[in-house]
């Protein structure tokens, strides 16, 4: 889990913001059976916390091969914007839309725009979600 506690260290100074400023982070080295597939990180209301799958690609992505370096800048700038995501879901609650909006937001803000493919991931993450939210309109997540 060393490199998935880099990955957010490098993910934080990204977002110019200390980890005391966010809501409680914990990693998990696998996601749990009731996440969906391919969950980089999720929150649960009644624990206040941010969990973040230490084995999900963009988290081993962003950890670099040493302590003390970052990994692929994308994938660091992806991994903040995936925790002001978590946060904005903590806060406001389980609109995906506008949680997705803040995360594109973010993206932009640290130089990841429209055109980028990181943008248009979490762009398509985005529509899929809120198809899959329309037609099953039953919380996956109830959680959340």
């Amino acid at each position: 889990m060393l490199s998935a506690a880099s990955a957010l260290v490098c993910a934080l100074a990204a977002l110019n913001r200390s980890e005391a400023s966010l809501p409680p982070i914990e990693i998990l080295e696998t996601p749990p059976p009731y996440v969906s597939v391919g969950t980089e990180a999720f929150v649960r209301q009644s624990t206040g916390k941010i969990y973040v799958i230490a084995s999900a690609p963009v988290v081993q992505q962003a950890a670099g091969r040493r302590r003390d370096e970052c990994g692929d800048l994308y994938a660091v700038k992806k991994l903040a914007s995936i925790l002001i995501h978590e946060e904005w879901h903590l806060k406001h609650g389980p609109d995906e839309r506008q949680a997705y909006e803040r995360q594109l937001v973010v993206l932009q803000q640290l130089g990841v725009g429209p055109g980028t493919g990181v943008y248009r991931d979490v762009q398509q993450s985005m529509l899929y979600v809120l198809k899959q939210r329309k037609r099953n309109p039953v919380n996956l997540m109830a959680e959340r």
